[in-house]
């Protein structure tokens, strides 16, 4: 018992119980607040995130028990309003966290997927990219409990706590006096403080271990069901008009010192049932392409120009809703890098799901599921897999996920961006046959966006080369390799290793990439071509009609095949 006769174990037990309410409501509500702020300041940047993380400097500056005890002092000791000023000092730092988690999340490839699929920002802030940051909060908010414990046992320790309530800290400052001759009255409350705050840390790891899919254990494999025997028949439809028709699109991205003309002036069709591919070596834009055809654009960039016709009908003119009635259901894209495309957090099911039922919300969970089902046997994932989260999947089940993904509305065209990046050969193979033969079954139309020229020479039908954000050549796949009229496609071309013939070491472009930023003068490849001649450098080349279907912008484009030699004969 303590000096007044009442009963130590009772009054331990009855402080664990506010101990607990002040733990998990300070911590809550500092966290809730946190987590808000944190990620609006994040998500959005500019002069918001600039703003409220000044708000969030001040907060941490200031001491945190300094601050309660002026609280306290001013408005009183009511053990809510202790509550209340604990989780106002606490808060910046789960802000400050979800802030840092946010600006990480948000470029990833799975966000941009999602805004390309319709999700409004708020659908992704608080549906993919929140719980996305999330295990390192859980962990913070462990602390926050901890802290608030100590806060509250300090204030009860200084006299300054609610003197209705039981609490650690006004036993301990009791016991104190007493320390010699009964030190229970103090060391029972101080071990169940110690005991509470290591507790709380355990289930900070189990929650983490809860939300993380990657620390969970593997879930019991079901039984593998009858694949579908074959594919459903292709639908022939049949017009002269091509389905995507872009005309001097011109897209830059605004950085610091100017303008990158990442797409500038770039004119192209694909017909229905067609496939386009579109090579070139890493930074010439063809990436930033595929997201100026979807509209899925970082904040720095701007569509400043041209025309893209979409079945005969304008896609520029168009607002955010407007183009969500053709993005996804009629015009999909597949990402590269799927690993990074697929939320991590949520099952594969749930997002092949969640995607159908947002362009389809009259769907029943059984028609979103049927159609899951589908398109798991179309490209050859066995069912019992629905349920995995994609770091449970192969690289090639996940690319297989991402080509299901974009075939959940059956569109007309599909961008596929490097959708084999990362995987070894042979499931390259494999995956680029499986999107040739879908889209020859169903009359899809393709662009595929690839550096490999081998890939593209086996998908498509027709071929355009892009340098530097400009297509220099445009041929049929046919034509384009055995009479390229560019020097930076016969480049391409002769990088490409050959298993028959004799041994040749594979040539490779000297210098770096050209930048288009600014005005620039000249043809963007002469400083790389070893045939550039003074008027290379002087004026830019026009797109020359080589034959019929057969581009290419070269001031020697007309030379034909012996243009290697007649142009080191003119630089002589």
């Amino acid at each position: 018992t303590d000096n007044f006769g009442r009963d130590l174990f009772s009054r331990v037990v009855w402080g664990t119980r506010l101990a607990l309410q002040v733990a998990i409501i300070s911590s809550v509500l500092a966290t809730i607040v946190g987590i808000l702020l944190g990620s609006l300041s994040g998500y959005f940047g500019g002069w918001i995130d600039g703003l409220m993380s000044r708000a969030f400097d001040v907060f941490l500056l200031i001491p945190a028990f300094f601050l309660v005890l002026l609280i306290v002092a001013l408005f009183g000791s009511n053990i809510y309003l202790i509550m209340i000023a604990i989780a106002a000092t606490d808060w910046p730092r789960a802000a400050r966290i979800m802030r840092a988690q946010v600006l990480t999340l948000k470029s990833r490839t799975f966000v941009q997927a999602s805004l390309g699929a319709g999700s409004s920002h708020l659908q992704i802030l608080f549906r993919h990219v929140i719980p996305n940051g999330l295990p390192p909060i859980v962990t913070n908010a462990t602390l926050l409990m901890g802290l608030a414990i100590l806060t509250e046992a300090g204030l009860s320790f200084l006299g300054l706590g609610d003197q209705n309530t039981t609490s650690w800290g006004r036993m301990i400052f009791e016991g104190q006096r007493q320390l010699r001759l009964a030190p229970w009255m103090s060391v029972f409350p101080g071990v169940a403080m110690l005991l509470l705050v290591g507790a709380l840390n355990l289930v900070g790891d189990g929650l983490n271990q809860v939300l993380n899919p990657q620390l969970r254990a593997p879930a019991r494999k079901l039984s593998l069901p009858r694949l579908a025997d074959a594919l459903p028949a292709a639908v022939e439809v049949s017009s002269e008009r091509p389905l995507l028709q872009v005309d001097d699109l011109r897209m830059h991205y605004r950085l610091t010192d100017g303008w990158v003309r990442a797409v500038d002036g770039i004119s192209f069709s694909v017909p229905r049932g067609g496939s386009l591919g579109i090579v070139g070596e890493s930074g010439c834009g063809k990436s930033s392409l595929g997201l100026a055809l979807m509209q899925v654009l970082p904040p720095n960039a701007r569509i400043l120009g041209g025309q893209v016709l979409f079945d005969g009908k304008s896609m520029l003119d168009r607002d955010g809703a407007g183009f969500a009635a053709v993005r996804w259901k009629r015009q999909a894209m597949i990402f590269q890098s799927a690993m990074n495309a697929l939320n991590p957090v949520l099952p594969v099911r749930q997002q092949l799901r969640a995607a159908f039922r947002f362009h389809r919300p009259e769907a029943s969970r059984a028609t979103a599921q049927a159609r899951i089902e589908e398109l798991f046997d179309l490209v050859g994932i066995p069912r019992w897999r629905m349920n995995a989260y994609p770091h449970e999947l192969s690289g090639g089940m996940r690319q297989r996920v991402m080509i299901a993904l974009a075939l959940l509305h059956n569109p007309d065209l599909i961008i596929a961006d490097e959708p084999t990046t990362a995987l070894d050969v042979l499931i390259q193979d494999q995956i680029m046959g499986e999107i040739d033969d879908l889209r020859r079954r169903l009359n899809l139309s393709l662009i595929l966006i690839s550096h490999d020229m081998g890939m593209v020479a086996e998908t498509c039908d027709r071929v355009a080369v892009m340098y530097a954000g400009e297509l220099v050549e445009q041929a049929p796949t046919d034509t384009i390799f055995a009479s390229p009229r560019h020097p930076y496609t016969r480049a391409l071309i002769e990088s490409l290793p050959r298993l028959t013939g004799p041994k040749r070491q594979l040539a490779a472009l000297p210098g770096e990439p050209f930048v288009p930023m600014g005005d620039p003068v000249g043809c963007r490849f002469a400083a790389r071509c070893a045939m550039a001649t003074d008027l290379c450098r002087r004026e830019a080349p026009v797109t020359l009609s080589v034959e019929p279907g057969h581009l290419a912008a070269c001031h020697y484009a007309l030379d034909g095949a012996n243009a290697p030699r007649l142009l080191a004969a003119k630089a002589g």
